[in-house]
């Protein structure tokens, strides 16, 4: 009888969780438990973790530990032929038993692909310079096992299929041609493509040979007549599968390695070897020389470049079409981050799907994807039928699972989850069912390193309120070990959910600033006298600003800048590590005083605009203070304060006095002096009568010091005129004189 577990239904730990609000890290979707890592465990399409297709331990000789994995394929009676090289071209075959062993040794160094007829015919291919071999799956001897099928002459052979009546088909590079064998013998070239290698095949059972390509990526239909037409073009360069269902659906399969991969040939393949070997002497070419696979075929390794390009680092694409008997073709599945290495149909109307670079195995069903295995190894090549089950054949350590007699526990360990900083944890809850005699446990591991490594606390089981006992830590994951039910039903968990609370860290403040005199923001959406409208003293404080904004606001997005005499801007930019809402004081110091006075309190912008003119004039420092208090208990909320530079606060005008009035000629001049008590005087301006102000030059050359002269000089006036000369200095104020002539005038 199935029964609905809720462990640890509260989510606070054995020890309070302090600092920031706490957090919830869930686990819930297909996606979030495909981010972790399955071992005996299944996803399914809708989001659950279960207990997977059962696998026993993988099994392979010692002696080939460095064998590189090219291709699989099972018969009907159970066995599993592995087609291998890397320096040795040999075929393996896994008994039902779980036995491994060699099989036939050929004398190419690489046995690339491998195929059953529909009779039980069993038939591999080796490269370079491709030879077809007719393998006796009873035969004791490897070195006799293997009879000579005849050799298209090609660099490589890399796909093999059936057709119903017996004909075998053989995809080659570097040309991109496929031959064709008869039942009788007779070995003969069916079709040349145009693309580098023929990487994929399959047969319908009207002759019609489909093929998949690389470098390009094409899937093409080659019709018995020998027309050919593109089906699919891939944005992805190598087409790793083709297969037909019952129906009469075409499912092709494509991959792209990982782009910053080394794209290499079989000749790397015997010469890249962890110890030498002896290798055998490979058959030449009519013209005396050996030609070599070139361009881009992603096969599998760890110990030579032959292998995929692929790595757990990278992971590749892979995506998956299906094209109806009309030629409709539409996207299936799409592979983000993972590479396609097989695909086969289930019987059932679905497919079988291996990839890497986590050795999966997955079933399309319905437009849907479910993991069903993972072998642990980096890449699974493929996964033949065995029975009513699958054998899966990875890669990485090259090796075989095959079908466990019955059901056995499984693990999920879910991906490292990152808190951001340091953090409390608190406790687990998982929802789902669980069989009778069956159980979902689950332990917890935490650590500062961003990989778990030998720094990370061991591997520690939950009381049982669910409350994990781990020191607090940056970074954490959990395992959950499912084991099946006393009549073999699987255990179900359908959400993981684990608590945690950073430490809280304390604001940041930065970019602090005070603008330049008079400079204020608008409001957005705001208009009018409002934005700028000024209420002194309020209940704030006794210097009031603009209007408050809807939403926080910066600097960056406060609006248009305008002139506000009199009103000085402090802007800053603060951040809070854990995201909490921050708000901010703004004060003010006199210099040769001691004490703030507040100006504005509980801000949310990262600006404040205020009027002066209440201050006494002076040198001036402003703090702003930014608390993380609206997203924490207030014994753990955490402050940061900076200071402004010394600011001037300056609202006296200059004190204009006319030195001189004088003819000169035919000219008039005046000359002033302007002095400011904290200003330097930075502008000068004269006009005649009601006439545009025209700039003046600085006596002294600059206009840059509390006291500058002036001097207004212009052709004498030919009746009474008006002489005025103003002033400005850097905190804005104005200050002006005027002298009649000539009345004023010497």
């Amino acid at each position: 009888m199935l029964k609905t577990l809720v462990l640890a239904s509260a989510l606070l730990g054995a020890a309070p969780l302090s600092g920031a609000t706490t957090r919830i890290a869930a686990t819930a979707s297909a996606r979030d438990f495909l981010a972790g890592d399955a071992k005996g465990t299944a996803v399914t399409a809708d989001g659950r973790l279960t207990l997977g297709v059962p696998l026993g331990n993988r099994t392979w000789p010692e002696d080939a530990a460095d064998a590189v994995i090219f291709a699989a394929a099972a018969d009907p009676h159970g066995r599993v032929y592995v087609a291998t090289g890397g320096g040795l071209g040999r075929l393996f075959v896994s008994e039902p038993d779980g036995k491994v062993s060699l099989l036939f040794r050929s004398e190419e160094p690489n046995v690339t692909a491998v195929a059953v007829g529909p009779d039980g015919t069993v038939v591999c291919a080796s490269s370079p310079n491709g030879r077809l071999y007719r393998i006796d799956p009873k035969a004791k001897d490897p070195a006799v096992s293997g009879t000579d099928w005849g050799s298209p002459q090609e660099a490589a052979i890399w796909a093999l299929a059936f057709a119903k009546d017996g004909t075998l088909y053989a995809g080659t590079g570097n040309k991109g041609r496929i031959w064709r064998r008869s039942p009788a013998g007779k070995l003969e070239m069916a079709s040349e493509l145009e693309d580098v290698h023929v990487r994929s095949l399959a047969v319908g059972p009207d002759g019609t040979v489909y093929a998949g390509t690389s470098d390009r990526g094409l899937a093409i239909a080659i019709a018995p007549d020998g027309r050919k037409r593109t089906i699919y073009d891939f944005p992805r360069p190598e087409v790793v599968g083709v297969v037909l269902d019952a129906k009469g659906t075409l499912f092709v399969a494509a991959s792209a390695a990982e782009a910053s991969a080394p794209r290499t040939t079989l000749a790397d393949a015997r010469t890249t070897r962890p110890t030498p070997t002896p290798t055998p002497s490979p058959t030449p070419l009519p013209s005396g020389e050996e030609e070599t696979p070139r361009g881009t075929v992603s096969l599998s390794t760890r110990t030579s470049r032959v292998a995929p390009a692929p790595t757990p680092a990278g992971g590749g694409s892979g995506e998956i079409v299906s094209v109806g008997p009309d030629g409709f073709a539409e996207p299936a599945w799409t592979f983000p981050d993972e590479t396609i290495y097989s695909i086969r149909t289930d019987g059932e109307g679905g497919l079988v799907i291996t990839t890497g670079p986590r050795g999966r195995v997955y079933v399309w069903s319905g437009r849907r994807v479910r993991l069903v295995a993972q072998t642990g190894e980096r890449v699974a090549v493929a996964a033949p039928a065995v029975g009513a089950s699958l054998a899966a054949v990875s890669m990485g350590s090259p090796g075989v699972f095959r079908p466990a007699s019955a059901p056995a526990a499984g693990t999920f360990t879910s991906s490292v989850r990152d808190a951001s900083r340091l953090a409390t944890f608190g406790r687990l809850r998982w929802e789902g069912t669980a069989p009778a005699g069956g159980s979902v446990t689950f332990a917890v591991r935490a650590g500062n390193a961003e990989k778990p490594d030998a720094t990370w606390t061991d591997w520690s089981g939950l009381a049982a309120d669910g409350s994990a006992k781990l020191p607090a830590a940056r970074y954490f994951q959990y395992r959950a070990t499912l084991s099946p039910g006393r009549d073999g039903a699987a255990p179900v968990v359908e959400r993981v959910e684990f608590s945690y609370a950073e430490r809280n860290a304390r604001p940041v403040l930065e970019n602090l600033t005070v603008l330049e005199p008079g400079a204020v923001f608008t409001r957005s959406g705001a208009s009018g006298g409002n934005v700028l409208s000024v209420t002194n003293p309020d209940e704030s404080g006794i210097y009031s600003g603009l209007e408050p904004a809807r939403e926080p606001a910066t600097a960056d997005t406060a609006g248009r800048r305008l002139f506000r005499k009199g009103f000085r801007t402090v802007t800053w930019r603060g951040t809070d590590p854990n995201g909490d809402p921050l708000r901010y004081d703004l004060e003010g110091r006199r210099e040769g005083t001691e004490s703030w006075f507040p100006i504005r309190k509980d801000l949310e912008d990262s600006f404040f605009s205020f009027d002066t003119t209440a201050l006494p004039d002076g040198r001036y420092r402003f703090r702003v203070t930014a608390g993380d208090r609206a997203g924490n208990a207030e014994s753990e909320a955490l402050t940061a304060s900076e200071e402004t530079v010394v600011t001037i606060v300056d609202n006296t005008p200059p004190v204009l006095k006319v030195e001189a009035a004088r003819v000169d000629g035919p000219f008039v001049e005046v000359r002033v002096v302007a002095t400011d008590a904290l200003s330097p005087v930075t502008k000068g301006e004269g006009a005649v009568n009601a006439d545009r102000w025209r700039p003046l030059a600085a006596a002294d050359g600059a206009a840059d010091s509390p006291e500058e002269r002036f001097v207004l000089r212009v052709p004498k006036p030919e009746k009474g005129a008006l002489l005025s000369v103003r002033v400005l200095d850097a905190s804005g104020n104005w200050s002006a004189a005027a002298v009649e002539y000539p009345k004023d005038f010497k």
